[in-house]
């Protein structure tokens, strides 16, 4: 494919000197028997090397038009799906509409170019929570995307699913500072990714890289790595001007534009416009920012378009080809809603069979709720959830643990999950709210209650000083009591007990059971009722 590119570049500048531009329309024969010239020279050793330029990628698009003084570049990017991929109530998943509004942008014009900015796992489908990433992994790679990078979220299920996700048939994975220095204990040797890629998107060659930001610890820091502590063979450059700089130094010079895909959050993303020079366009992500039109730093034009595939955004940009620079360029954000983009009814069906066996969880009901219930309320019933399936003598949850508040009636596993998202911090470890068992004395039981004063407490009320409690506690205060508590409360080393979803969910099965509400108290239903008839107005 490389030499393909240059007989389209050869072929570009005979045209399009302006000594010889004149000829093509003075002696339009002479121009035709050297097109074809150049076509018998160098076609069959174009075909030969098709795999050279980013696993021939660029034979995606119409080859160059020898005859255009410019070509109009369409960039769909996206960015920080997080799973959601779930059916709408229509029955349309968004990724599906995703899809279509690609082919209709490509219908329109050829040259486009779809990309990802990483952090496809985590927070949405309990579809990937049951396949342990799967599931999302087989969504992602069938979208059909050209370019996309890693996001921090990427790393949650592991090494051995990271590299399953970088194998992708047709996207090129950007991890520019990301290597694997010696093979897997797997024995794989081979990441999946690139540090660099160019392609030929018809007259114009585009060099891309990726860079993936600083993991996060379970208290919600952002540290400086490495992802896997289990995993040397892995590591990730932090020191993103370098890394950038580097690209440049070694690639400016071979290409028309040179692009980020970038998972760093609009603040690095606009911090490294300002120090490296010789970016022209950053995708970005990470920060879920929403742009409704780019930020120019310098000469590097900035795109962020949200998260939780809820936006579009497609950057048209127009090429100048004989002055070999951006003449001008457009933006639209499009609303990602049923009957706002076309439906690619393939992918629509291609998710539905990845998702089919999780219907269940996804679509019906198994528990109810007696009325509504704000953060605080599901809090309490995680803590009371922890007392019943734990076998714990007290409970205490951060409010924060839940995201938002439960309706009045039926409830699925996946609204569970939604109110009880898993954000595994370290990667590959239990989730950031997951619970974990520890033994305490009453004393230092007393003590934990009052070092936490905004989480929920439920449990035994007479503390005895002297006895000895099992405690659930999340993992951060679980495994960092000293940070928490001033000191260690647990008298053995704490028992990791599972994702909060997960707890609420097997009580949600055990109140059914026993006809109760997953809000119900046994021998509480007219307490109940008397709420809910207060929170209707009654």
């Amino acid at each position: 494919m490389q030499n393909q590119s240059v007989l389209h570049r050869i072929w570009f500048e005979i045209l399009v000197r302006p000594r010889l531009f004149l000829l093509h329309f003075r002696y339009p024969l002479f121009s035709a028997c050297l097109l074809f010239l150049f076509t018998a020279v160098f076609g069959g050793l174009a075909q030969d090397c098709h795999g050279a330029e980013a696993a021939g990628l660029s034979s995606r698009w119409p080859v160059c038009d020898p005859f255009s003084a410019s070509q109009k570049i369409s960039f769909v990017h996206v960015s920080d799906m997080h799973a959601s991929y779930n059916p709408d109530a229509g029955g349309t998943s968004p990724l599906a509409r995703m899809r279509g509004f690609v082919d209709q942008v490509r219908e329109e014009n050829p040259y486009t170019i779809f990309s990802n900015g990483g952090d496809d796992y985590e927070k949405g489908s309990i579809a990937e929570e049951l396949s342990r990433g799967r599931s999302t992994r087989q969504v992602v790679q069938a979208m059909g995307y050209d370019l996309r990078t890693i996001g921090n979220h990427d790393f949650a299920w592991g090494l051995d699913e990271l590299l399953a996700y970088s194998h992708d048939a047709t996207a090129v994975v950007l991890a520019t500072n990301t290597s694997m220095t010696a093979k897997t204990s797997a024995g794989a040797s081979d990441p999946g990714w690139v540090d660099y890629a160019e392609i030929t998107v018809g007259c114009v060659r585009i060099g891309f890289f990726g860079l993936v930001s600083r993991p996060w610890n379970e208290h919600g820091e952002q540290v400086d790595g490495p992802y896997y502590e289990e995993h040397p063979e892995l590591q990730t450059d932090f020191n993103y001007a370098a890394v950038a700089r580097r690209i440049v130094e070694g690639h400016r010079r071979d290409v028309d534009l040179l692009v980020l895909v970038s998972h760093l959050g609009i603040d690095d993303d606009i911090r490294l416009a300002q120090e490296v020079e010789g970016i022209d366009i950053i995708l970005g992500g990470h920060s879920h920012t929403t742009m409704t039109q780019p930020q120019q730093v310098g000469n590097t034009i900035i795109l962020h378009t949200g998260s939780y595939a809820e936006n579009l955004g497609r950057f048209d940009l127009d090429y100048d080809l004989r002055a070999r620079r951006i003449a001008g360029s457009r933006f639209a954000l499009v609303a990602n809603e049923e009957g706002a983009a076309p439906v690619c009814q393939v992918a629509n069906r291609e998710i539905t069979g990845i998702l089919s066996p999780y219907h269940q969880a996804i679509e019906e009901d198994f528990v109810r709720l007696c009325t509504g219930r704000n953060q605080q309320e599901m809090a309490r019933i995680a803590a009371r959830a922890a007392l019943h399936i734990l076998g714990a003598d007290a409970a205490m949850i951060s409010p924060q643990s839940t995201w938002k508040g439960g309706a009045p009636g039926g409830m699925t596993r996946q609204e569970i999950l939604a109110i009880f998202p898993v954000e595994r911090e370290p990667s590959a470890s239990p989730g950031a709210s997951s619970l974990s068992l520890l033994q305490a004395t009453g004393a230092d039981l007393l003590h934990a209650r009052a070092s936490l004063p905004d989480f929920v407490y439920e449990g035994v009320e007479n503390i005895d000083p002297a006895a000895i409690y099992t405690i659930a506690l999340p993992k951060a205060q679980a495994w960092r009591q000293v940070r928490y508590f001033g000191r260690r409360i647990s008298l053995a080393t704490p028992v990791p007990a599972g994702e909060l979803w997960e707890i609420v969910g097997k009580f949600g099965y055990e109140q059914n059971e026993a006809n109760l509400a997953l809000d119900e108290r046994p021998g509480k239903k007219g307490d109940d009722l008397i709420a809910a008839l207060f929170a209707r107005g009654w």
